[in-house]
């Protein structure tokens, strides 16, 4: 008997199913690679586009920010202590620069120019870096809702003081002493 890979000739019921659930397969991955990838780039674009929208939103507050100590030092020099109003003026200008800057950028471009600056003055970085997240911290401390007045009080709030509010307990909304019971003295015989 020849072989039939001599003759060319694929045995039925052999290579040929093996070969189409091969491509079948393939075809799956392939569609599954296809649709992650086009996940992942609509999460890209929303990511920039969020971050963009942040970043106009921070240029906008600096620059209102800018006005309003630019606002400031036009009182402060035409007070007694003009010299604060020229240190308020040189902030808010560089406010605006920064406004500016932050607004000419993409976001491609002002992490391009974070990572130049992180390489050349590391040690401003990571010290910027710490004082952002000291700052983030406080900010998030002081956002949390605040807890009640009764949840900080713990056990006793339900109960009249318990032990911290000295000898009270409700019954039935009438205060009455806490019960003591009667103390045995031992006759001495067992």
């Amino acid at each position: 008997m020849q072989n039939a890979q001599s003759t060319g000739i694929a045995p039925p019921g052999g290579d040929g199913a093996t070969g189409g659930a091969t491509d079948t397969a393939g075809g799956v991955v392939s569609g599954a690679k296809q649709a992650a990838s086009e996940v992942v780039e609509g999460l890209k674009a929303r990511v920039v586009d969020a971050a963009d929208e942040r970043k106009g939103t921070a240029a906008e507050t600096l620059g209102t920010v800018a006005h309003a100590l630019r606002g400031a030092a036009q009182n402060l020099q035409q007070g007694e202590v003009a010299a604060l109003g020229t240190y308020a003026e040189s902030a808010a200008q560089q406010l605006d620069k920064v406004a500016g800057y932050l607004r000419d950028k993409d976001l491609q471009g002002l992490t391009r120019d974070t990572e130049t600056f992180a390489r050349r003055h590391p040690e401003v970085f990571l010290g910027g870096a710490f004082l952002a997240g000291l700052l983030a911290a406080r900010f998030l401390k002081s956002s949390r809702p605040q807890p009640s007045a009764t949840a900080d009080r713990g056990y006793e709030a339900g109960f009249g003081g318990g032990y911290a509010g000295g000898p009270q307990s409700y019954a039935g909304g009438a205060r009455t002493e806490p019960f003591n019971p009667p103390h045995f003295e031992s006759t001495g015989g067992h």
